[in-house]
Formats: C-alpha cells, structure tokens, sequence
C-alpha cells in the first residue's frame, strides 16, 4: 500500500516533468499540494489536448487510488477528480478521448464528479 509519504517520490518517477514543481513546497508532508500540483498538470495536459502525458497522469492517479492508503485515497477524491472532471471536454471525439483515457479504478467517481459539476453550472 502506498503512504503519503511516498507519494511525491512516486509521481517524480513516473511523470518527471513534475520534479521541480513538487519540490517547491515541502510536499513529502502535504498530500494534498502534492496531488493538486498533478491534477492541475493533468488538467493542462487534457487543454492542451496533449493526450499521451495526459494518459499517463490518469493512469498513475488510478494507481495512486488503487494502492493508496486512506489518505491517499481522499486525496484522489478530494483534489484529483474535482479539477479533471472542470476540464472542459469539448466536442464528442474530445469527450470519448478523454473518457477512455481515464482508468477503471477512477472511472466511476468521475462520471460522479462530471454529473456533480453539470449540477452545479
């Protein structure tokens, strides 16, 4: 199971574009700057419609959810998923593009998320 703690060394791994931006804060001891800082890189990816890296974002926060522990979890839940779901999708290739892009373990609590958000508009 993966720890907060190991969080940030985690992303740095997988996604290195990030390295310098987690070191910014202290982030080893702030769960939530640290997935914020890959949900807002994330989003900007899915802008930018820069769809590889955005995979990859996707897939490591699906993992992140799968094998985290309690806290790591919400903060998937809590930080993740409410800035990728504000995304706007666009057209309907757009939208099928980045549905399919998003990992089963995080599927579900984005379609949450999107019908919460089209709720909230």
């Amino acid at each position: 199971m993966i720890n907060q703690y190991e969080v940030p060394a985690y992303i740095e791994d997988n996604i290195p574009a990030l390295k310098k931006a987690l070191h910014q804060f202290p982030a080893i001891f702030h769960i939530y700057d640290t997935v914020s800082c890959l949900s807002e890189y994330t989003g900007k990816q899915l802008r930018e419609q820069n769809f590889s890296v955005a995979g990859k974002c996707l897939q490591l926060a699906g993992k992140l959810y799968e094998r985290g522990n309690e806290v790591v979890r919400s903060a998937i839940t809590r930080v993740f998923l409410p800035v990728i779901s504000s995304v706007p999708t666009g057209d309907a290739v757009s939208r099928i593009r980045i549905y399919s892009l998003i990992p089963d373990s995080i599927y579900s609590l984005y379609i949450q998320q999107q019908i919460s958000n089209n709720g909230n508009r």
